[in-house]
């Protein structure tokens, strides 16, 4: 957990794992679990935050997804959120610190999404995911990202959202 000095009961969850892990369906049936319980909740994918083109290299991506959250959560948080579940690759550990740079006064948690390549595929044959998609990057991130070692835990991803939904909030001690 990275200590973050929060000012109330604040609480973020990254949600980290290569490319077709389930990131971002994992983190809406989090928000979905959490706002059923009547618990204030964001649920930002960071992925979302970084649609710009053309491509003028990765630095300017981060960047994007930086600013965007960061202003995101002030107006999350403004609204009365005290919960925020965040999806995206985190692959480093200067993306963890810039990404909970971003999640002021959070008590900040990284999850990352275990599944196999296999499940991967299966998952991703036949979606339309976007102009910058390709899968054997998306498979070698989960290599990379599994490498990389930032996750204060890790759950595999081969249940029904909701029930990945639940381990990830039994597991970070919300639940």
């Amino acid at each position: 957990m990275i200590p973050t000095n929060p000012t109330a009961d604040l609480r973020a969850l990254l949600l980290t794992g290569g490319g077709g892990a389930g990131r971002t369906t994992v983190a809406q049936a989090i928000g979905r679990i959490l706002t059923s319980q009547n618990l204030p909740t964001a649920v930002v994918d960071l992925d979302a935050l970084a649609q710009f083109g053309p491509n003028t290299g990765p630095a300017i991506y981060d960047q994007l997804r930086s600013l965007n959250l960061a202003a995101l959560w002030t107006n999350y948080r403004d609204a009365g959120a005290r919960h925020v579940i965040v999806s995206g690759a985190i692959d480093s550990p200067a993306q963890r610190t810039l990404y909970a740079g971003c999640l002021t006064g959070c008590d900040i948690q990284i999850a990352r999404i275990v599944t196999t390549l296999d499940l991967v595929v299966e998952r991703t044959t036949g979606t339309n995911r976007g102009p910058r998609w390709n899968l054997q990057s998306a498979l070698d991130s989960h290599q990379q990202i599994a490498d990389a070692a930032l996750e204060d835990f890790s759950v595999t991803n081969n249940l029904e959202p909701a029930d990945a939904a639940q381990e990830i909030l039994t597991r970070a001690g919300w639940l």
